[in-house]
């Protein structure tokens, strides 16, 4: 069985690799993680899981033997090999020969106000190869094959959206990625840097202990293959805020479903620049957060338990469990108007239009942000948070 996700390449020094040797840049959320949390519950498939940062790469069957002999590992009929596909239905691959499944953990949405021609940029389309679809609830996605074909589709059991974490490792994962020992990459905005950020380059091999250690502080999970996202807009709104002398708490982005393409920071890094009264201020106080390895949830959570989910993003609920299986405690941006069963939420009452230019064309969405005078009942409600006692763990179902 061969696992693939979108992300980074410069990190992988196969094409092919078993799981042992697999380094994931981010392993809490998004596609990374899904492929993660698979792997750890089922363990018993542990020796016959293999993981392809590139699966299109392989041309069939010779190509993908070659590498097989290359790990050492006895050559497989192409037609027993299954490739599972996680992370954004936009970024489904293939592995030529084998059968192929993507794994599906986004929520149905409202559709795009417009599109390109691109035959994946409704992110509803996977490529014909794809036979099945392996889905976590009843409320995800049903993308079809080229040509408007209906998939069959398996639900998960609920232990795979947090087998990892339930382990008192990462199952099946021996190696991390780059950074610090604790496995938590940290870097101001003002300090970003494309290639550093890249390669893994972290605030401790920098000047020690950061200097915002102990100061108030919210998580805000960045899903960069939905671009329709609101975090960009909502670090807008905040920027807008600030004024000299007023609290705000400092915000630690976690971008996960990352390509690599830094281009993306950097153009958030130049708007916020652009929009502050005070940019130094604004770009030292928003941090970028990256969790390497599950070890470092604990200095995570030193950081702040508390966090926000944009629930325009179909990865929500994903987000949210994972947060609260993990100890922290999110509160959600919610754009429905008939509300949401999560507890702890936030209306999002201004409705806005995000237009972006993506590689799959110009694209543009709806969605709900909260308005500037409903910011600061979303800081008083963090606040409040923040003086609670830790809270209890619990797994959102889906």
């Amino acid at each position: 069985m061969v696992l693939s996700c979108p992300g980074p390449m410069r990190r992988h020094e196969a094409s092919l690799l078993p799981m042992s040797r697999t380094v994931l840049p981010q392993v809490f959320l998004g596609g990374e993680s899904q492929l993660l949390a698979f792997a750890a519950a089922v363990p018993g498939l542990a020796p016959k899981l293999f993981f392809a940062p590139l699966p299109e790469i392989f041309a069939g069957q010779e190509s993908l033997q070659q590498a097989r002999r290359a790990l050492g590992t006895k050559e497989a009929n192409m037609r027993e090999m299954v490739h599972l596909r996680f992370g954004s239905v936009r970024d489904a691959r293939v592995l030529k020969g084998a059968r192929n499944a993507a794994v599906v953990a986004e929520f149905a949405s409202a559709p795009m106000l417009t599109a390109s021609h691109h035959p994946f940029a409704h992110g509803h389309v996977v490529p014909a190869a794809i036979g099945r679809l392996y889905i976590y609830g009843p409320k995800m996605v049903r993308p079809q094959a080229m040509g408007g074909v209906a998939l069959p589709a398996t639900r998960l059991p609920q232990a795979f959206v947090a087998a990892d974490l339930a382990a008192s490792r990462p199952a099946l994962v021996g190696k991390r990625g780059a950074g610090a020992p604790a496995g938590l990459d940290l870097v101001r905005l003002a300090d970003f840097n494309s290639a550093e950020w890249a390669a893994g380059a972290v605030w401790p091999a920098q000047a020690g202990i950061p200097p915002w250690a102990g100061k108030p502080a919210v998580l805000l999970p960045w899903n960069m293959a939905h671009f329709g996202s609101i975090v960009p807009r909502l670090l807008g709104q905040l920027t807008s805020l600030r004024r000299p002398g007023t609290p705000m708490p400092l915000v630690v982005i976690l971008p996960f479903n990352y390509l690599g393409q830094t281009g993306i920071i950097r153009a958030l890094i130049a708007d916020l620049r652009a929009a502050a009264a005070d940019p130094e201020t604004v770009l030292n106080e928003m941090i970028l957060a990256r969790v390497s390895h599950l070890r470092g949830l604990a200095p995570l959570k030193a950081i702040s338990r508390v966090a926000w989910v944009d629930g325009n993003d179909p990865e929500y609920w994903w987000s949210l469990s994972r947060l609260s299986a993990s100890g922290f405690d999110p509160i959600l941006i919610d754009p429905s108007s008939a509300g949401n069963r999560f507890s702890t939420r936030l209306a999002a009452d201004e409705d806005i239009r995000v237009e972006v230019d993506t590689r799959f064309g110009a694209l543009s969405f709806d969605a709900r942000l909260p308005s500037l005078r409903a910011l600061p009942r979303l800081l008083a409600m963090t606040g409040e948070r923040m003086a609670r006692p830790r809270p209890a763990r619990r797994a959102a179902r889906p």
